[in-house]
C-alpha cells in the first residue's frame, strides 16, 4: 500500500445544482457515429468567435460533453434552458426555426433522451435565442456522456448561422449537478467512528463481546484556504443557513517519491459545517479552520487499496503549487500544471480575483496558459523579492 499519505493536496468540494454548459465551437471532440463533434465543455471557452453554417434543412452541428463528463449515474428531471446567438439569410417566410435533440453516449451508440420544441426565427439579423425543453429522470453510467445537436426546420433555401464563443457566448443550463472545489488545506483530517453495544453473555467464555452500531463521521481541516469563487464568508452564510454540504473529500496517495503512482481516494458524503476559525497573521497567508459533521453514510471511491498499476478515480485532480520570488519575475512556470486548469492564485497570502485563459494581464490579474503552464503577471505588478505565489490548478 502506499507508503505515504500526502496531506497537501487534500481539497473540499461542494456540490452545485442545475449545471451550465457552454458551447465551444473551437474545440473538436472527433468523430462519433460518422458525424463530426464539438465541446460541450464544463468551462467556457474565452478565445475567438467560432461560427458554423447550415444550409436548408436537417442536422447543423453536434456539441458532447468531455470524457467521463457528466460523471453521474442520473440524469435528475426538470428543464434545461439553452441560449444560442443565430441569423438566417433574407426572409422570414414559411416560419423557419430551430430544435435542439439531447442524447446520451455509452461510447458506442447514442440514445436519444429528449426534443425540445421548434423556436422560430424572429429576425434575419444575429439574435439571442432562448429555447426550454423538458428533460425526464435518466439513468446514465459514469462514463456516458451528454451530447446535443442543433438542427434547422422549414430552412429550404436559406442560410442558417450559428454562433458561438467570443461575444455570442451560449450555453445550456442543465438539470445535473456538479462539484467545485471550495478550498485546500495543508492539515486535514477524515475520521470515523462506529459505536459498539455489549452482547456479553454467559457463553462468551470470560471476555467482552461487541456488536457494530452507529457509524459517524467528520472532518477537520486546519491553513485551509478558500479558492476562486469561494471564501470563508460563502462557508459562514452555509453555517447560518444550517445548509448541510455535499462534498467531496480528496486525498493524494502518494507512494513516497511523488510519481503519484496510485492515484487519489475520494471520500463521498453529506455534511453540516460545526466551526469556524478564521486566522489573519500579520504579513502571512490568511488561513482558518472548519469542521464538518457527516450526516448520513459517506462512500469511498478511486484508490483505495493500491495493486500493481494502480486505479484511477472519476474525478479530476487537484495540484498545488507555491513560488517564492527572486524578485522582477513576470512569469512563473509550473511544469506539472501543464494540461490543467488555474483556479487559485495568491500573492502573498492575498487571493488574485481575476485569472484569465487568454490574453495579456492587466492591473492584479494573472493570466495562466494551461499548454504551457506558465503563469503570467501585470507588467506593472511584477513580483517582489521574497513574495510568496501559491497557485492551485484542476
Amino acid at each position: 500500500m502506499a507508503s505515504v499519505i500526502n496531506g497537501t493536496n487534500i481539497v473540499l468540494y461542494a456540490q452545485g445544482n442545475n449545471a451550465k454548459y457552454y458551447f465551444n465551437g473551437s474545440v473538436i471532440q472527433g468523430t462519433l457515429g460518422s458525424l463530426i463533434w464539438y465541446q460541450l465543455g464544463e468551462n467556457e471557452n474565452t478565445g475567438g468567435s467560432a461560427n458554423f453554417g447550415k444550409s436548408g434543412d436537417g442536422r447543423a452541428v453536434g456539441f458532447i460533453t468531455n470524457i467521463n463528463y457528466p460523471g453521474q449515474t442520473s440524469i435528475p428531471a426538470g428543464t434545461w434552458t439553452f441560449v444560442n446567438y443565430l441569423d438566417i439569410t433574407y426572409s422570414l417566410d414559411y416560419s423557419p426555426g430551430f430544435f435542439y435533440k439531447i442524447y446520451k453516449w455509452n461510447g458506442s451508440a447514442f440514445t436519444l433522451i429528449a426534443t425540445s420544441s421548434t423556436t422560430l426565427f424572429t429576425s434575419t439579423s444575429k439574435t439571442m435565442y432562448t429555447t426550454s425543453v423538458s428533460v425526464p429522470l435518466t439513468s446514465l453510467s459514469e462514463s456516458d456522456r451528454i451530447a446535443v445537436e442543433i438542427w434547422t426546420v422549414n430552412v429550404d433555401t436559406r442560410d442558417v448561422t450559428i454562433y458561438t464563443q467570443g461575444s455570442n457566448d451560449s450555453w445550456v443550463t442543465t438539470s445535473l449537478y456538479y462539484y467545485s472545489p471550495i478550498g485546500a488545506s495543508t492539515g486535514c483530517s477524515f475520521s470515523t467512528n462506529t459505536e459498539q453495544i455489549e452482547v456479553t453473555s454467559t457463553a462468551s467464555a470470560w471476555f467482552r463481546q461487541f456488536k457494530n452500531d452507529v457509524t459517524t463521521w467528520n472532518i477537520s481541516c486546519d491553513g485551509f484556504i478558500g479558492l476562486k469563487g469561494f471564501t470563508y464568508l460563502n462557508l459562514m452564510q452555509y453555517q447560518l443557513n444550517r445548509t448541510p454540504m455535499v462534498i467531496k473529500f480528496s486525498i493524494d496517495n502518494d507512494n513516497g517519491d511523488g510519481s503519484g503512482t496510485y492515484g487519489y481516494s475520494v471520500f463521498n458524503g453529506t455534511a453540516n459545517i460545526t466551526s469556524i476559525s478564521l486566522s489573519g497573521p500579520a504579513e502571512g497567508t490568511s488561513t482558518y479552520s472548519l469542521s464538518l459533521q457527516g450526516s448520513g453514510p459517506y462512500t469511498i471511491s478511486g484508490t483505495q487499496a493500491p495493486t500493481n498499476g494502480g486505479s484511477t478515480i472519476t474525478t479530476s485532480s487537484v495540484k498545488m503549487f507555491t513560488y517564492t520570488a527572486i524578485g522582477g519575475e513576470t512569469s512563473v512556470t509550473f511544469i506539472g500544471a501543464i494540461g490543467y486548469d488555474c483556479i487559485s492564485v495568491t500573492r502573498g497570502g492575498i487571493e488574485v480575483r481575476t485569472i484569465n485563459s487568454v490574453g495579456t494581464p492587466t492591473g492584479e490579474d494573472v493570466t495562466f496558459n494551461s499548454s504551457t503552464g506558465v503563469l503570467t503577471f501585470a507588467s506593472g505588478r511584477v513580483l517582489e523579492a521574497d513574495e510568496f505565489v501559491r497557485a492551485i490548478f484542476k
